[in-house]
């Protein structure tokens, strides 16, 4: 019992010693992060440069929130968990002229609509000198899309949830984090997600096809550390 108390005591005092470091963040080696995505698209037609601005052609915002939490299992290696929620707006549409009246741009077949999505899954972190590479899969995941009634399920259903493929539903991203206080990081990441949904309310689609949605997107948000 002596023996083994005094490799405890040198165990601490090897750990307690390492510079920069304390017991607490080498025993419990724990992060959280949250942030926000944000993107925008549109596109548009004028006669000139500076005219009136008429109906666009394709215009989406989109807004997100993304949380993780992990593990640090070696010095630059973490594991964790990752959840995503967003949520935006999007339309798309022909260009049909200009008003006779006000010269504003008249557009035709229009589609698009409100959007959701959520999904969540496991995560690998490797991260050196305060640089960071991820990689995320999406073991569950749905999404409500008020475009996408054109992707009917085998029982007809147009407008349930749909639900995601778990083999091609995964993310990656870059980025880096800066110090703002000692347990306190600001985090910026370009993510990079790729995902494919088979089914709608459980059905699969008609004919057995897959919807894939990819995208990329910057993220700033803090990481907390403990």
């Amino acid at each position: 019992m002596k023996r083994l108390n005094r490799w405890i005591a040198i165990l601490f005092a090897l750990v307690a010693g390492v510079p920069g470091t304390t017991w607490a963040q080498e025993i419990l080696p724990w992060s959280i992060d949250g942030g926000i995505t944000f993107s925008h698209f549109q596109q548009q037609v004028k006669a000139e440069v500076g005219d009136p601005r008429g109906e666009r052609l394709v215009n989406e915002t989109q807004f997100g929130f993304m949380a993780m939490g992990t593990y640090k299992v070696w010095q630059h290696v973490s594991v964790g968990v990752f959840l995503q929620f967003d949520r935006g707006n999007r339309h798309a549409a022909r260009f049909d002229g200009f008003d006779s009246e006000t010269g504003r741009t008249v557009t035709k077949d229009k589609i698009g609509g409100n959007y959701d999505e959520f999904w969540a899954g496991p995560m690998l972190r490797v991260e050196a000198q305060r640089i960071f590479g991820e990689f995320g899969y999406g073991l569950v995941g749905f999404r409500n899309d008020d475009a996408r009634t054109d992707l009917v399920s085998s029982s007809g259903d147009s407008t349930g949830t749909l639900t995601l493929l778990p083999s091609v539903a995964w993310y990656a991203g870059i980025g880096g984090a800066i110090k703002i206080l000692r347990e306190l990081d600001l985090v910026i990441r370009v993510e990079y997600r790729l995902r494919y949904y088979d089914k709608r309310e459980g059905n699969p689609f008609a004919s057995d096809i897959e919807h894939g949605t990819q995208n990329i997107t910057p993220y700033v948000g803090v990481r907390w550390k403990f």
